[in-house]
């Protein structure tokens, strides 16, 4: 449909003047409601007509009456102001944060550990904007931010995308974990021939911390060959107690390795390795005032600059 034919050169100043004369009967009291002077109530009036080719009042010194075009256009106009009124006031709504929808990805690890208490005071301060949190393998979380399916992401970086753009949030470090039968010392050294020796459990080839693993040990000449791999950290901690090998996680995955009493953890490579978390958001589209104002929170949050401190 082509609306800008079928509205011709309407305004809304001319819809609210008729709907309040309609409304009162009375151009001096519509001029009252809409502070204006009543000739100028009256010539938006007449311009109105004059746009729609009919008679919507008849005026006399004493009364306004509605005519039958009047009539009918009376509830229409009414509908139009308050449906753009209620639209307005959402808009307002959005603009000032008081409501909203934002959908944020993050893996499945931050999405237990270091989520749950940053949506949770981001609701007492933002009660009406939800939030979606997707837990997401770290793979896949950029495709979902340059295809447009999440708002917001945390990930790490470097990120290889011309769709993506990336703030730097906190930097993580890498945990060597093992099965405590062992017997190693929490205070020996970490080294690359603890995952040439024993059976080397992996993170799948998609993960970021398998990719940084295999990056750092093809720049020390160092071959790795998994004895099996696994999509998730919990998977590989499960691995490491049941005494099938080691694995190497990321750092913030400390609290859920406590959990497991047979399973020790060490740094791994402390000095040369960092994991570098960032937000993530598609370069090219605008964030909504709610995703904005996520965005800002997580700044405000987490844990930035800081590493996971002690074994």
């Amino acid at each position: 449909m082509n609306y800008h034919a079928s509205l011709g050169n309407l305004t809304l100043k001319q819809l609210r003047a008729f709907a309040c004369v309609a409304e009162t009967r009375s151009f001096t009291a519509a001029a009252s409601l809409l502070n204006l002077s009543q000739s100028a109530v009256s010539l938006l009036v007449r311009e109105l007509e004059s746009e729609l080719g009919l008679r919507l009042l008849d005026r006399t010194t004493r009364s306004v009456r509605l005519t039958e075009a009047g009539a009918e256009l009376q509830p229409v106009a009414g509908r139009i102001l308050q449906d753009l009124g209620a639209a307005i006031a959402g808009s307002r709504e959005l603009a000032d944060r008081r409501r909203g929808r934002v959908r944020f990805a993050c893996s499945p690890l931050q999405a237990s550990l270091l989520m749950p208490r940053i949506i949770g005071a981001f609701k007492q301060r933002f009660p009406h904007i939800t939030i979606v949190l997707r837990d997401t393998p770290g793979g896949e979380i950029v495709d979902l931010v340059a295809k447009g399916e999440v708002d917001l992401a945390v990930g790490v970086m470097p990120v290889d995308s011309a769709f993506v753009a990336t703030e730097h949030l906190l930097t993580d470090d890498l945990l060597l974990i093992y099965p405590r039968s062992y017997g190693w010392s929490a205070h020996r050294r970490a080294t690359w021939k603890d995952l040439t020796e024993h059976p080397f459990i992996a993170l799948g080839e998609h993960n970021s911390t398998r990719y940084l693993v295999d990056s750092h040990a093809a720049q020390v000449n160092v071959r790795l060959t998994p004895a099996c791999e696994v999509a998730f950290v919990w998977t590989a901690i499960g691995l490491v107690e049941a005494g099938q090998g080691v694995s190497v996680i990321p750092g913030h995955a400390r609290p859920v390795v406590r959990k497991f009493p047979r399973v020790g953890m060490l740094p791994f490579e402390p000095r040369t390795i960092r994991r570098p978390i960032a937000l993530l958001w598609h370069r090219h589209r605008t964030l909504s005032p709610a995703a904005a104002t996520f965005a800002a929170f997580l700044h405000e949050h987490f844990p930035q600059g800081r590493r996971p401190g002690g074994n």
